[in-house]
């Protein structure tokens, strides 16, 4: 009799074949890309609806990670003795709010997965904003609110009440499913040599996920030896892997003297020349590049932009200038996408976890020993 597999063996069999396949898929999905844009036809990108799934963003959409001191640090883990909550301040309506741990863990998972993801992957993004958001307990930089939300615009918290003007009759379905999640993961968060590791995510790799340091700070490299580059071959097949956008040569001028006030790039020359010298990290993404002269990183030219990812190549053309962007996002942690695929080939939530925070320890502040230390659910 044959054994079985093991989930884990299963899961790291299929990232082997899929990553075996990933220089094969790009030139795929490339040629595909040529071909859409010649048909004038794109693949299909998710669109504002009604439904309870926001459209992906970065996280923390708000304050921006790298602004708050001390960000790669950490803090103490929570005390088990009291019950929980966090402090946000809502740029909405410029009150301060206070919300219980468990209230505001499930409008996080409303705010950032579909709710039809495959359970194992709503638990992962549980457990990554629970010690994604308990890190930042004490911080005090959003008006002296541990961090700051939108709830009008579905970011990071959302009251109940929005959840049932959105959902209507599917609001109780929802929200019970929401909370049974929660209730699955109730308290656990991962752990970086004793305090909540730095846990960020996204939406969609370009097909791998990038390291802290190339994005952030340089000092991630020391701090946060865990967020390092994985394959996440998964996502290649998410709506809203690829995106585009054109710039008319007046527009992408426009854009890039108003970011670049300090030192104005020389873009008196031909298009085909403004943007050279273009250097990549070894997970696809612009590292940085001469703009007219001028070295710019590739955050800040997606930020420029306004595209989906720092992951893309360009070219000029009759129309002006146009981006091909592979991903959607920071690249940096988590990929939801990736998650969710991952699920759906049989992973727990724990080997997610495991794979898109290497090294991290997945901890339950309520199983602790004498000393009080949260004990080890996995190494």
């Amino acid at each position: 009799m044959k054994n079985p597999r093991s989930p884990a063996v299963r899961v790291l069999l299929v990232l082997v074949l899929l990553y075996a396949a990933y220089t094969a898929l790009p030139a795929a999905v490339y040629a595909f890309t040529l071909w859409a844009d010649a048909s004038g036809e794109r693949p299909p990108v998710p669109a504002p609806s009604d439904s309870p799934t926001p459209a992906p963003t970065d996280t923390p959409p708000i304050p921006a990670e790298s602004l708050l001191p001390n960000f790669l640090e950490g803090t103490a883990l929570p005390s088990s003795q009291t019950e929980e909550a966090f402090t946000l301040y809502d740029v909405a309506t410029g009150q301060t709010l206070t919300v219980p741990a468990e209230e505001f863990l499930a409008a996080a998972i409303a705010c950032e997965m579909d709710l039809s993801s495959p359970p194992e992957a709503l638990k992962a993004q549980a457990v990554a904003a629970y010690t994604y958001y308990t890190r930042q307990r004490g911080s005090g930089q959003a008006n002296g609110a541990d961090f700051a939300c939108d709830s009008e615009n579905w970011l990071v918290y959302v009251p109940q009440s929005a959840m049932q003007a959105r959902w209507g009759e599917d609001y109780e379905t929802n929200l019970t499913l929401l909370q049974g999640i929660v209730q699955q993961v109730k308290g656990q968060l991962l752990t970086w040599q004793g305090k909540p590791a730095l846990t960020p995510y996204f939406a969609i790799s370009p097909g791998s996920t990038e390291a802290a340091a190339n994005v952030w700070d340089p000092g991630a490299a020391e701090n946060c030896p865990y967020l390092q580059p994985v394959a996440s071959p998964g996502d290649k097949l998410s709506d809203g892997y690829y995106s585009s956008r054109t710039f008319t040569e007046e527009e992408f001028k426009t854009l890039a003297e108003a970011a670049l006030t300090d030192t104005p790039p020389d873009l008196s020359g031909p298009s085909d020349a403004w943007l050279t010298d273009i250097e990549y990290t070894p997970a696809g993404m612009v590292k940085q590049a001469q703009l007219g002269g001028v070295t710019v990183s590739g955050g800040d030219l997606r930020t420029m932009l306004s595209l989906r990812s720092a992951s893309f190549t360009w070219e000029p053309g009759p129309n002006g200038l146009t981006f091909h962007v592979r991903g959607w996002g920071h690249g940096v942690g988590m990929s939801q996408a990736g998650a969710v695929f991952l699920a759906k080939q049989g992973a727990s939530y724990e080997e997610i976890l495991s794979h898109y925070y290497s090294g991290t320890q997945l901890t339950s502040p309520q199983a602790s020993d004498p000393s009080g230390r949260p004990s080890a659910d996995r190494g």
